[in-house]
């Protein structure tokens, strides 16, 4: 208590201080889930899901022959810029049965080739994510570990493409999510709901029969907050097969402004994006973050 009232400014209230003293008890997932908890009853939140960001400057070595004859001789560039808008929408409270919530999701992840001028600074690639999800935040032990939340997806992603750009896939997602002090970890598994064959590249079918030999069936990841200003973030995902493939990302965020985080990103591996989930890529981008996990 001591440290907060030398810290507090005059328009600090006694419950602003017994707020941030009880915040010091939560474990990382606790403090978001009570902020969210705060505002989940206003008809006008829309609260954010996933990380939301911008990375001005990103480079990669991603080969981009698929699109040859498309650009019909041009080329993309290796500088681009990538950001990420992800809102979901709390449509029920106990639904069906106590402490389960279904949530409306949204999440748009965007490669835009904005330095090329020669193309006219065009969207190389959009994926979007919609899903419904149901989650249960009621507390539980899994073999002596605590769970924080357990969730159920049902999740389409596409980048809205047709022809041979068009890539898509349906899962049903599991996962859980359990913290400790400062550390959130995730895990999640996946089903894919399967797709008839297609037999013209243009006609209605499976765009890729193979994507989970290269984005395997789950992925596990943690975020951990240090002194409540740097997060630092890891996401690994392996498909578990003698032809091994996966991917890895790192992520170092840091405070710019009250409301605004510096974000430093590394992706290497497999499907970054959905026109290359078979095509392995390193990336490197620099910007802010608006929203994170934590």
């Amino acid at each position: 208590m001591s440290n907060h009232l030398k810290s507090a400014d005059s328009s600090t209230t006694v419950a602003d201080l017994r707020r941030q003293c009880e915040q010091e008890k939560m474990t990382a997932f606790e403090v978001r889930n009570s902020y969210e908890q705060q505002v989940i009853d206003n008809p006008f939140a829309i609260l954010p899901h996933k990380p939301n960001y911008l990375l001005p400057f990103t480079y990669s070595n991603v080969d981009t022959d698929i699109y040859d004859e498309m650009l019909d001789g041009d080329e993309f560039d290796p500088v681009e810029a990538k950001f990420q808008i992800s809102i979901k929408y709390v449509a029920y409270q106990d639904f069906i049965f106590d402490n389960i919530d279904m949530q409306f999701a949204f999440t748009a992840t965007s490669w835009w080739q904005t330095y090329n001028a020669e193309l006219s600074a065009p969207f190389r690639e959009t994926n979007y994510e919609p899903e419904v999800i149901f989650t249960y935040e009621k507390p539980w032990q899994l073999f002596g570990m605590p769970i924080d939340m357990t969730y159920l997806s049902f999740n389409h992603q596409s980048n809205g493409k047709g022809g041979e750009f068009s890539r898509s896939w349906n899962r049903i997602i599991g996962g859980l999510v359990m913290s400790h002090g400062p550390v959130i970890y995730g895990v999640k598994a996946w089903w894919r709901i399967p797709e008839d064959e297609k037999e013209t590249p243009d006609g209605i079918g499976d765009d890729n029969p193979d994507i989970e030999d290269f984005m395997g069936k789950g992925e596990i990841g943690a975020l951990w907050q240090i002194n409540d200003h740097h997060n630092l973030s890891i996401m690994l995902r392996n498909n578990f097969k003698s032809d091994n493939k996966g991917a890895i990302t790192l992520g170092w965020s840091f405070p710019i402004s009250n409301h605004l985080q510096g974000y430093v990103e590394y992706f290497n591996g497999y499907g970054e994006s959905l026109i290359y989930y078979n095509e392995r890529t390193q990336q490197i981008g620099v910007g802010i973050k608006l929203t994170d996990w934590l």
